[in-house]
């Protein structure tokens, strides 16, 4: 394996890596930003709308930070790479399931 070749896997797994927790971030800011716009005093947008769209949102986000729990191979990045996937997913859900759970915002 060349040094190049070398160097575009380490890219791909550190990528890998870091992927699951940005989603993980856009998920949260996007569910903090509904509910927050749901939740004012003047109640900017209904929370039926918040709710739907936190649980339609959801579901791709888990998808996708899930996808690098099957992230082939047995280097350390590549286990980083799995359980950053596995602790983002977990994240995902702890976030909504709030909105889920809830009837109005309280």
């Amino acid at each position: 394996m060349s040094e190049q070749e070398r160097s575009q896997d380490i890219a791909v797994l550190l990528w890998a890596i870091a992927r699951p927790a940005l989603i993980w971030t856009g998920h949260f800011i996007f569910v903090y930003a509904a509910l927050s716009a749901a939740c004012t005093s003047r109640e900017i947008t209904p929370y039926g709308l918040a709710d739907t769209a936190i649980i339609i949102i959801s579901i791709p986000a888990i998808v996708a930070a899930g996808w690098s729990v099957f992230k082939s191979g047995d280097s350390q990045l590549a286990i980083a790479a799995r359980w950053t996937g596995i602790i983002s997913v977990v994240a995902i859900l702890f976030t909504a399931a709030p909105v889920i759970l809830m009837d109005s915002c309280g």
